[in-house]
């Protein structure tokens, strides 16, 4: 096994706060006050990016596992807008036996939209989570104007694509829908919102329980491209959904919360019902282990208790992945 502080020399650099304020990875910080984490024993971000993809990337797949392994993360789950990441997930779980890796895929226009053959292939090569569309969203394409994002640009420029919506323009649910949540709900897989608009993401959270799927994520509420009240997140999970907090709207190219605002969110929701992750890999941050470990320890010191944090970081995305919980 390679030493992760060794691998590209890609985890020597340091990690930075909220505000931009550089630190140690270990270290105290003016901004986010002193790490009571040190390692992230039981924690899984279940929703990261690494390289290969069309955008640039702070790790690839393999520095992605070695650095959660030097941290003591239990795994994590690979996400990818372009591709499933299942396969890619089989193989770093051969080599890092000690994680718990799992893939998903994303319902954009490069499986075919929402395509149940794609969704039924991906499911049997085990993805855990099926994603609405991102990149390929009418919601994302009327935010930044294409199927980019302003603050990460794609290293190639991608062909125009007509933007999905799950509603047609009689206000029906497109059929492909049924499709990929009948499979979702016999497979007891996560349904997950992706960049719907808020008024979709209603809809979605709706048909899916009534479609009887357990378990249903909402992707990451407080952040601009779909972000969504406080109150809409309460009727969000009355519906039966969890709901992302993500580390990615605190940071500076993307920030669309404030600290004080995340905190009161999750107090408000109840941390059994808000699922922590870093959404990140942008090759603009930190790197994603890295990262999670530097917002759990934010977290506890705004006043999220240390039994929250353990809740939302290891306990529920452990559930949704259906692994027993390691306390």
């Amino acid at each position: 096994m390679r030493d992760a502080s060794n691998h590209s020399g890609r985890f020597k650099s340091e990690t930075r706060c909220p505000d931009g304020a550089s630190r140690g990875l270990l270290s105290a910080s003016s901004s986010c006050g002193q790490d009571v984490f040190t390692d992230l024993s039981g924690f899984i971000d279940i929703h990261v990016h690494s390289a290969p993809s069309i955008f640039a990337r702070s790790v690839d797949d393999e520095e992605l596992a070695l650095e959660a392994e030097a941290l003591k993360m239990r795994g994590f789950v690979l996400k990818a807008h372009e591709e499933s990441t299942a396969s890619r997930a089989q193989l770093l779980r051969e080599r890092h036996s000690n994680l718990d890796i799992f893939g998903c895929i994303v319902l954009n226009w490069f499986v075919g939209g929402i395509n149940p053959y794609a969704t039924e292939l991906a499911i049997y090569q085990g993805a855990k989570i099926v994603w609405m569309p991102t990149g390929s969203a009418q919601q994302h394409i009327d935010y930044y104007g294409g199927s980019d994002y302003s603050a990460q640009p794609a290293k190639r420029k991608l062909r125009p694509q007509p933007g999905i919506r799950i509603i047609d323009e009689d206000g029906n649910v497109i059929p492909a829908l049924y499709d990929v949540l009948d499979l979702v709900a016999e497979h007891d897989v996560v349904a997950a919102s992706g960049h719907l608009s808020p008024e979709e993401t209603v809809v979605f959270v709706k048909l899916a329980k009534e479609r009887g799927i357990r378990k249903i994520l909402v992707a990451h509420p407080d952040l601009g491209i779909n972000k969504m009240t406080l109150e809409l997140q309460r009727e969000l999970v009355k519906h039966g959904a969890v709901v992302e907090k993500s580390y990615l709207p605190l940071m500076p190219s993307w920030r669309s919360v404030e600290m004080d605002e995340f905190i009161h969110s999750i107090r408000v929701l109840g941390p059994e019902n808000c699922v922590l992750q870093t959404d990140f890999g942008q090759a603009n941050h930190v790197t994603p282990a890295r990262g999670y470990l530097e917002f759990v320890n934010c977290l506890v010191n705004n006043g999220i208790s240390v039994a929250d944090i353990r809740m939302m970081g290891c306990e529920n995305p452990a559930n949704l992945l259906d692994l027993p919980f390691k306390s």
